[in-house]
């Protein structure tokens, strides 16, 4: 189950929900592990089971395809968003852009030098 928190950054006295707590079976937990970082916080059981583990695992494989469906939506925004702006990779020639991204060049790499250049000229 997903929550949303809603809080004042400056009041530094945070606590979790108790409801967070007693649907993720932690409210009678002695000790709970919490590892944090950038952009997340996950908290659990300090003497987790296997069983617990196993149904974390497979949360987190839920969250993971939340989150790559969040990342292409934004992809797919953003690249209509620049119908309007030119793409340097379009005015090299096809078949030597394959034999540069066959041999390893990235095509970001590649689209940032000839911008670079174009806003040179």
């Amino acid at each position: 189950m997903k929550f949303i928190l809603h809080r004042d950054p400056d009041n530094r006295s945070q606590k979790i929900p108790y409801p967070a707590l007693q649907i993720s079976q932690l409210a009678d937990a002695n000790e709970l592990t919490i590892q944090a970082d950038a952009g997340s916080i996950l908290v659990s059981r300090d003497d987790i089971t296997a069983r617990q583990a196993l149904t974390t695992i497979r949360h987190l494989y839920e969250v993971v395809d939340s989150l790559m469906e969040q990342l292409v939506d934004a992809t797919k925004e953003i690249s209509s968003d620049l119908g309007g702006i030119h793409d340097p990779l379009e005015d090299v020639d096809d078949d030597v852009l394959d034999d540069l991204l066959s041999s390893g060049a990235d095509p970001d790499g590649l689209r940032m030098l000839l911008a670079m250049e174009e806003d040179d000229d």
